[in-house]
């Protein structure tokens, strides 16, 4: 029986109905083929029972009785349930490099206060010889917290480098000795997008950074950082990623120039696509989409996209917003550019790294709506027609407001949301005050509204959860009326993620003629209770139509 699927958030794409039992190509005699079948194949665009696979492509979708060839080996799936791969819109693999002391068990809540943050720390040096990073997670409990500075760290760690960074990768601690280790002098001056907080009357940095200052940080301890074990977090990370079902990362390696992500990516050789996207520290800082010479990509692996960081979070109240945040009514946030540097920014995504046919797609994180206003009144002022076939990349975009639905379609934008940002009710509601907190966040206004929709983890350095991601998105704890359907979520997690790399044509959905990836769960994700999505993992994930996860649960 054909299935009606409402897609989300893909432009042209409107319900559609398909009769599976016609969805097929011939076999290539010459390659392997596999058919998986006795499954519950959810395609993207309605529903099947299973799925030929020659090579790396899919040749048939439908139910087993209507497949016709010969030659093929076959996969009973017991009746599992079967998605496209999940593609992470917005991941950063790489985590700051150093020896972790705790974990972010605590997110998304505050973490852990100064007095235990000095604990670890002490604990730290006791375990590890002087000259060690030892790195501690945070939340907003330090973050708010004046009197974490690198003062309060000095007696705790004289002789080790430390670093407090947030779960949310906005707001960072050093102590004295991790400023000496890099170089970084009592009176440095504010980098490009980024700030250094000062001791208060005085030059003196007091140990915060802020923004760019960060990824800056960042960028001088991975030059730290061999290739061996950049190379070796990459597997990892992958090696992670494909037990729950990932088949495609797109990273932001916020640590490393384009040039060294591609190196370290070629040797990698992982088993899931990775699209690297450039995150320049200046704006005229090279993104070069030509791999280096020597280096040997996989088929698996691609270059492009320019992202920058407009504003942080409200977290540390450093999203940029029309009007003060309700708990600091003297302080709106920070934009992190010029109006200069901003639109430098999106001429460069227009005039390309090369000519016009090297333009990169401009990706602009924007948390608030004051930094949103800002990137739309800029990317308008080109005219709309530059932005024609750019696909137009809003990450985040938490405090998106209707008022910015226009602008959104005109520019043909869409929003990359990362729905973990949708767990912090309480927060938001002291941050922003209840007016604003109940009407941010936008899911179904979205997609009602033709505009674009894709997820992400934003997760730093580990692996998270898709399925997490969903339960949020089919709730929304901060704004209950735009949640959306698990359909929806998966769309936004695999076709949606697709589009926004350009890569819609090829994946995101199973039909003949795409790439073979996809998942088959652990669970029925359409009929389990919502609290239960979360525990979903995949026991076979299949990419270019090798199988590259098996939990052995599916004989084969």
């Amino acid at each position: 029986m054909a299935s009606v699927v409402i897609l989300a958030g893909i432009p042209g794409c409107t319900e559609k109905e398909i009769d599976p039992s016609v969805q097929t190509t011939s076999l290539d005699d010459r390659k392997a083929c596999t058919l998986f079948y006795h499954g519950k194949i959810f395609t993207g665009e309605g529903r099947a029972e299973a799925i030929g696979v020659c090579g790396s492509t899919i040749a048939f979708v439908g139910h087993a009785r209507d497949f016709r060839e010969r030659r093929y080996d076959t996969v009973d799936l017991g009746g599992r349930t079967v998605v496209p791969g999940i593609d992470d819109a917005h991941a950063h693999v790489l985590g700051i490099p150093g020896t972790r002391l705790n974990t972010g068990d605590f997110v998304p809540g505050p973490g852990p206060a100064l007095d235990e943050v000095k604990d670890i720390v002490r604990r730290g040096t006791t375990a590890h010889p002087p000259g060690t990073w030892l790195v501690v997670t945070v939340g907003e409990a330090i973050l708010a917290d004046p009197d974490a500075t690198r003062f309060a760290l000095d007696p705790e760690a004289p002789d080790h480098p430390v670093v407090l960074r947030s779960w949310t990768g906005h707001g960072t601690v050093i102590n004295t000795q991790a400023m000496r280790t890099l170089g970084i002098s009592e009176t440095e001056p504010d980098p490009f997008g980024g700030r250094y907080v000062r001791v208060a009357g005085s030059n003196v940095l007091d140990g915060v950074v802020q923004e760019y200052a960060e990824h800056l940080l960042n960028r001088r301890l991975f030059e730290r950082t061999s290739d061996a074990e950049l190379v070796a977090s990459y597997r990892a990370f992958a090696e992670r990623a494909v037990r729950v079902g990932y088949t495609s990362i797109q990273d932001i390696p916020l640590g490393l120039t384009r040039e060294r992500a591609a190196k370290i990516l070629s040797m990698a050789s992982l088993p899931i696509r990775v699209r690297s996207i450039c995150f320049p520290l200046t704006v005229d800082e090279a993104c070069d989409r030509q791999w280096p010479a020597g280096t040997s990509p996989s088929g698996k692996t691609s270059l492009s996209g320019l992202k920058w960081i407009t504003d942080g979070t409200p977290l540390e109240r450093n999203a940029f917003l029309e009007e003060p945040y309700a708990d600091a009514p003297d302080f709106r946030g920070v934009f992190n550019f010029s109006d200069t540097a901003l639109r430098a920014m999106l001429r460069r995504s227009l005039r390309g790294e090369g000519g016009k046919e090297d333009r990169e797609q401009p990706i602009f994180h924007t948390v608030g709506d004051g930094a949103l206003d800002d990137v739309l009144d800029a990317a308008r002022s080109f005219g709309a027609k530059a932005w024609r076939g750019r696909r137009f990349r809003i990450e985040h975009g938490d405090l998106i407001f209707p008022r910015h639905f226009a602008a959104l379609r005109s520019i043909g934008a869409t929003v990359v949301q990362n729905p973990l940002h949708l767990a912090l009710p309480d927060l938001m509601h002291e941050r922003l005050g209840p007016v604003r907190a109940s009407t941010m966040q936008p899911l179904r206004s979205l997609l009602e509204r033709g505009i674009g929709l894709a997820f992400g983890t934003d997760s730093i350095g580990a692996v998270a959860s898709p399925w997490l991601d969903m339960y949020f998105a089919t709730t929304h704890p901060t704004h209950p009326s735009e949640a959306i359907s698990l359909e929806q979520a998966l769309v936004a997690y695999t076709r949606g993620a697709a589009y926004v790399e350009f890569a819609d044509h090829e994946k995101g959905t199973l039909a003949p003629g795409m790439l073979a990836d996809f998942a088959v769960l652990s669970q029925d994700i359409f009929r389990a209770p919502p609290e239960d999505l979360p525990s979903t993992t995949s026991v076979l994930t299949v990419v270019d139509g090798q199988i590259v996860w098996d939990s052995g649960e599916i004989a084969r």
